[in-house]
């Protein structure tokens, strides 16, 4: 997406890309709240060979129904998902900061190694994240299954007060 240019996708105006994977690209975008206020958010949207594989685009919404039972501090939240002119989406927080992976690059590249009580914090708040994603039940008590299969530096995000958001499941 070009620089200054404004996408409209449903409900929401598409203003960037932060990210792109092998089954989706990941834009910040913006929706009207019933209040009417703009709501910034984390756009995913399913690549469009990948949604010409049925499997992938069953896999891509069992991820969505997953994601959207996730409610905890240290992972990004889904909010809704759906369809939008044949397009597969899910709209999650938009968390602003660096990936641990920046960090620990930045890190290196001017001070060395990161500060242990930063990294046990840090570490702390991922643990905590996947106990609970790995231990979540549904409405009637039975074990979702969530596991990440990709915790990685990249998809921990820090945000300005040190709080990581564990994103991507």
């Amino acid at each position: 997406m070009n620089a200054g240019k404004v996408e409209a996708f449903g409900p929401y105006f598409v203003y960037e890309q932060l990210g792109i994977g092998g089954m989706a690209r990941v834009d910040r975008a913006e929706r009207a709240g019933s209040d009417g206020a703009q709501r910034q958010f984390a756009l995913k949207r399913m690549l469009p060979h990948v949604a010409a594989n049925e499997d992938m685009v069953d896999a891509f919404l069992r991820e969505a129904r997953l994601v959207s039972y996730l409610r905890h501090a240290n992972i990004a939240q889904a909010y809704e998902f759906g369809e939008v002119d044949g397009v597969h989406f899910i709209a999650m927080e938009l968390v602003t900061g660096p990936t641990l992976r920046e960090i620990l690059q930045r890190s290196a590249q001017i001070t060395g190694p990161m500060p242990i009580p930063i990294a046990l914090n840090l570490i702390n708040q991922l643990c905590d994240a996947l106990d609970y994603a790995h231990n979540l039940c549904d409405e009637k008590g039975q074990p979702l299954g969530i596991i990440h299969r990709d915790v990685s530096p990249s998809n921990i995000i820090v945000n300005e007060t040190g709080v990581s958001k564990l994103i991507d499941f």
